[in-house]
């Protein structure tokens, strides 16, 4: 009998992926539960209140509130991220309940409410805590290089810089933008391409008079900047990765990186300066250049500085620990033995 589960999360894949948050939603719903029936449950960001019940991206009828969910008996429930609340402790407490959160301990997730618990980094392991990356998908990021140059017009267009996320100050693509064109492009000829779509308005006013068409280039439309076009699916960033020299992540912190474990399973040289809390250091290291601890100097002098040394680091094979069906068998075995 195929089983229905409930994924629930703030993060929406409708219409488009927007983050690597959606992203990990969108690739859990077709993914992780292969021979189930997965729904998802949209909450609002901020209060966790129920939004909508979803089906193979199509809205389910309903009441929304607890015994409304729990009429289409679900064998067990999926949080991606958590907020407490009356309405989502009730809905943990209702059902066989589990919970993936970036970092465990974590002061959102209460002791004791879920079955287990999967996160991408704990300091306290124990027996219902599963250790699970950012997953990608690897039947569309893999890698795909040919020749010593590993891009290329042979590869889809000519060879870029790219820069993968949401156009917003956390993700620090002004810092990326402001020195490019006479550090990276006037002296290598390669142009930053910007791939994401844009979540903070204003900050996309500062950022976009670097976007010149030839120094800089973006996926946004700048007559309609918040249109859903803008964004790249995870087919098209694929064939970016693979077009890239480097692929360069601006942002401060991260709490796993799926835009940097796509990239590297695609085999493209990624710079960071950052702290990447969702990697053990030293599993990390060797597999990146620049920095994984905390933000040091600029980012764009480290790109500059891999061009230089002609920096060329293939992470895919390390990366294909990370790959859904990994995640997928692990997964599987974790919830099945706590049903």
């Amino acid at each position: 009998m195929t089983r229905r589960v409930l994924l629930v999360s703030a993060a929406s894949p409708y219409p488009v992926v927007t983050n690597g948050c959606a992203r990990l939603v969108s690739d859990y719903l077709t993914h992780l539960f292969p021979a189930d029936r997965v729904y998802l449950l949209l909450t609002r960001p901020g209060d966790w209140a129920p939004l909508g019940l979803y089906f193979g991206h199509q809205p389910v009828a309903g009441d929304l509130d607890v015994s409304g969910l729990l009429a289409h008996d679900f064998a067990f429930v999926l949080f991606i991220g958590f907020k407490e609340t009356e309405f989502t402790v009730e809905l943990a407490r209702s059902l066989a309940s589990f919970c993936l959160t970036d970092t465990y301990p974590h002061p959102d997730v209460p002791q004791g409410l879920f079955r287990g618990i999967l996160s991408h980094r704990s300091d306290d392991p124990h027996p219902h805590l599963l250790i699970v990356g950012g997953s990608y998908d690897d039947e569309v990021f893999y890698s795909d290089r040919a020749g010593p140059d590993r891009a290329g017009p042979d590869r889809g267009g000519e060879e870029l810089v790219l820069s993968v996320g949401r156009i917003h100050p956390d993700k620090h693509q002004l810092e990326l933008c402001e020195g490019y064109r006479e550090r990276i492009f006037e002296e290598y000829g390669l142009p930053l391409y910007l791939a994401g779509g844009v979540a903070d308005m204003a900050y996309f006013r500062e950022v976009e008079p670097y976007i010149d068409g030839v120094s800089v280039v973006s996926s946004i439309d700048p007559g309609q900047p918040l249109a859903s076009s803008n964004w790249r699916s995870a087919r098209e960033i694929a064939l970016l990765c693979h077009r890239a020299r480097l692929c360069v992540l601006a942002s401060p912190k991260e709490s796993f990186g799926l835009a940097l474990i796509e990239a590297m399973a695609c085999g493209t040289t990624c710079v960071v300066n950052g702290d990447y809390r969702g990697f053990a250091e030293l599993d990390l290291r060797p597999h990146v250049y620049g920095n994984i601890t905390g933000k040091r100097g600029s980012v764009v002098d480290l790109a500059a500085r891999a061009l230089c040394d002609d920096v060329r680091i293939d992470a895919s094979e390390w990366a294909r620990k990370y790959a859904l069906r990994e995640t997928r068998r692990a997964l599987s075995r974790f919830i099945d033995n706590r049903l």
